[in-house]
């Protein structure tokens, strides 16, 4: 069955996936010249491939993702959902990405009919943090705004950064959880990899993303600003392991998302 891909222009049209066959979308990315696909770019498309066959009403509350290979950003990739349990409450669903070398990432995620109940945040977002206007713009070619407020080694490795969409994503929530999955893939692998002795010679460093999961505690609005604040957790076995909460500009906790990463000394030919 042949299916036209419409041209990735923005986040919006990034997460519009266009249906193949029941339970089975196609969807496509920009071309950056990097060879590989973003991850945060499989992890959001998954996810909203997932989240197309729930029910009205149910937001995602986790996934959890492993990266199986890398990506081909010159081909479109086929995201095929397996409908594991539908409950009263919650539904899970699993996701494999293909391409045409096979399987790319597996994803698994849970959605939620919102509740009534407690809402008790234990944790204060970081303080004297400088607003987003007040830092440089960190250029970057994915569809988003990221400006770094901060990247220390010691006493341990940590990161804050601001985030955002710019483009107009609408009002669905689905729609902004999938976008704040799609920017929190950017600034984790550096930081689990900091400690690593080659780190301060990135070329050096053979490094890869191995798995990623995302919280959604609250709703968010991707397009508004968005705090990460990213711990490192230190490097052992080739991995590292690193963890950001997400706090909007009002210091609400709005997510959390851990990455684990592969660092390795690259070899001499």
């Amino acid at each position: 069955m042949s299916v036209l891909i419409h041209p990735v222009t923005d986040l919006a049209s990034l997460l519009d996936l266009e249906p193949v066959k029941p339970d089975a979308y196609l969807g496509a990315g920009p071309v950056l010249g990097w060879g590989r696909i973003y991850g945060g770019q499989v992890v959001a498309q998954a996810l909203r491939a997932a989240a197309l066959t729930v029910e009205e009403g149910q937001r995602p509350h986790s996934l959890h993702a492993y990266f199986i290979r890398a990506g081909d950003e010159h081909q479109p990739v086929l995201y095929e959902v397996e409908r594991v349990r539908d409950g009263q409450s919650f539904a899970t669903r699993q996701v494999v990405a293909y391409q045409a070398g096979g399987a790319i990432l597996n994803l698994i995620a849970s959605f939620q009919h919102a509740e009534a109940g407690a809402d008790v945040q234990a944790i204060a977002a970081p303080v004297d943090i400088p607003p987003p206007t007040d830092v440089a713009v960190e250029p970057t070619d994915l569809f988003m705004d990221h400006r770094i407020v901060r990247r220390e080694q010691v006493p341990e490795p940590r990161a804050q950064s601001w985030l955002r969409v710019i483009e107009d994503l609408g009002d669905d929530p689905v729609v902004h959880a999938c976008a704040l999955a799609y920017l929190s893939d950017e600034d984790l692998l550096g930081v689990a990899l900091t400690p690593h002795p080659t780190a301060p010679d990135w070329e050096s460093l053979m490094a890869a993303s191995l798995d990623h999961a995302v919280w959604f505690h609250r709703p968010v609005r991707a397009t508004d600003w968005l705090l990460f604040d990213l711990h490192g957790h230190g490097v052992a076995n080739a991995r590292g392991m690193a963890l950001a909460r997400v706090y909007d500009r009002d210091g609400v906790h709005v997510a959390t998302v851990a990455q684990e990463g592969l660092g390795r000394a690259r070899r001499s030919p």
